[in-house]
């Protein structure tokens, strides 16, 4: 049914998909932005004037919650706790969390309902699914009130910094719903949520010859603030700046779901006057970040709480990069307790200039299957350094195919020459020592079916 609903809605008339797309967003209302949405976010208000030991005393408290009730009605949990031997009562902080293994997504993604609280009916709970990195998504599953909270901070932490809210403020976003069918070719590639003032645009046809009309487009609708995928996004500033068009002015530009490179945000900076705010989550539900207005990154700690390990599990320093383990503190619907959420990152430590008590999450370099792998073993990410004296360069993606092999796909600009190709292979050498690297012009770069680019394309094992 849902396929055809798809189906129907590409071949509406413009004026039916907008009274659609507002239809839906009434629906969808009632699941995102109800009473439960106003008291969390009356709650964030409170807890942004906290000090940093009262937010660790929240943790402490919410934790200690948190795994009494995955013992007593998560099936995973009670058989895991009795497998192990561990009393629940005898989690009483952060520290003790070690005690627990971590949470496999492999484990999950074969029996996520053994991860729902049994008293609930998973039939009756809002159902979604991560993209998927290995072609089989998980299930996940929320309560209205779980998913009002996620929006929430979404709010409040993210666009807030700004300014912005979603549905206050006319709002252009580029991300991965199928808006357009992908075998349209001509415009519009948009609609118009007019019950959040939002302009939603296809991350599916941002091709040369269609960009004119994206630009178009965001001058006539003069939204607020521009949101989605780095990739998308920076494909249309690119475009202003490379055809030497009028800026696109915006107040904010806020991304997420991608790592957002260097080059990304000032190309946004220069097409948009503005400055970008950069966002980490994750649909499970177990870490919430964003930038704040110095480009600090700060995690919400009553969301969750962020560990850093080594490839032996063992934890790092603050500083250090490694793999992110987290725990949600809100999401007692589906508990994910020390689950390996895919990612590297490091924390931060101290206090930002900003003057938040928000601890601090340094960096994240992306997933760990989409980082470069050296011979000797050591992990190549935040892959910024190789566009660092690069121009005429579109958008780049780095293909490994063995320890000493890599393919810099390139889209090029007007302006590039085999010049900048070299630069991108001696960037590139420098880091990861020498190698057969070699650039591939191609005309585009492909994206996942969630319409997400990937920087990196590892094809060595996974150990």
């Amino acid at each position: 049914m849902a396929g055809l609903r798809q189906k129907l809605y590409w071949k509406a008339p413009y004026f039916v998909k907008t009274c659609m797309a507002s239809w839906n967003a009434r629906r969808l209302g009632r699941e995102r932005f109800g009473a439960d949405y106003a008291r969390v976010l009356s709650e964030i208000a409170d807890h942004d004037k906290w000090s940093p030991a009262q937010f660790a005393e929240y943790q402490q408290v919410e934790l200690g919650k948190l795994i009494r009730h995955a013992a007593r009605n998560v099936p995973y949990y009670q058989k895991l706790f009795a497998e192990i031997g561990v009393d629940p009562e005898s989690i009483d902080g952060a520290e003790d969390l070690a005690r627990l293994p971590i949470l496999e997504k492999a484990v999950i993604r074969a029996d996520p309902v053994s991860f729902v609280d049994r008293r609930l009916d998973p039939g009756k709970l809002i159902t979604l699914s991560t993209s998927g990195t290995t072609g089989t998504p998980l299930v996940l599953y929320r309560d209205v009130w779980l998913n009002s909270a996620a929006f929430a901070y979404l709010d409040a932490r993210w666009r807030g910094t700004a300014g912005m809210c979603r549905g206050h403020n006319a709002s252009v976003s580029i991300g991965g719903h199928l808006v357009a069918s992908p075998d349209r070719s001509r415009p519009p590639f948009w609609v118009h949520n007019r019950k959040w003032k939002q302009l939603y645009m296809s991350s599916y046809h941002l091709s040369p010859q269609y960009l004119d009309a994206y630009v178009d487009k965001l001058r006539q609708f003069r939204g607020e603030y521009i949101e989605g995928y780095p990739s998308s996004i920076y494909a249309v500033a690119r475009h202003i700046l490379e055809r030497d068009l009028e800026p696109v002015t915006f107040k904010a530009c806020f991304t997420t779901a991608e790592t957002l490179f260097d080059y990304q945000r000032e190309a946004v900076t220069k097409a948009f006057r503005c400055r970008t705010y950069d966002q980490y989550g994750c649909g499970e539900m177990a870490v919430s970040a964003a930038e704040c207005k110095e480009g600090t990154m700060h995690i919400s700690p009553e969301f969750g709480i962020v560990e850093v390990v080594d490839d032996n599990d063992k934890p790092l320093e603050p500083g250090q990069a490694g793999q992110l383990i987290c725990t949600s503190l809100i999401n007692h619907v589906q508990p994910f307790i020390r689950y390996r959420i895919g990612d590297i990152g490091a924390l931060g430590a101290g206090r930002c200039s900003c003057g938040s008590p928000l601890p601090l999450l340094d960096h994240v370099e992306g997933r760990v299957d989409a980082v470069l792998i050296t011979r000797d073993g050591r992990r190549v990410g935040r892959l910024n350094f190789i566009f660092s004296d690069v121009d005429g360069v579109v958008e780049a993606q780095i293909v490994q195919n063995d320890y000493d092999r890599f393919v810099i796909r390139v889209v090029p600009a007007k302006d590039y020459t085999d010049a900048e190709g070299q630069k991108l292979i001696r960037n590139l050498g420098h880091r990861v020592g020498e190698a057969d690297i070699r650039v591939e012009v191609v005309d585009r770069i492909e994206r996942t079916s969630a319409g997400k680019f990937k920087a990196v394309i590892c094809n060595l094992p996974r150990t």
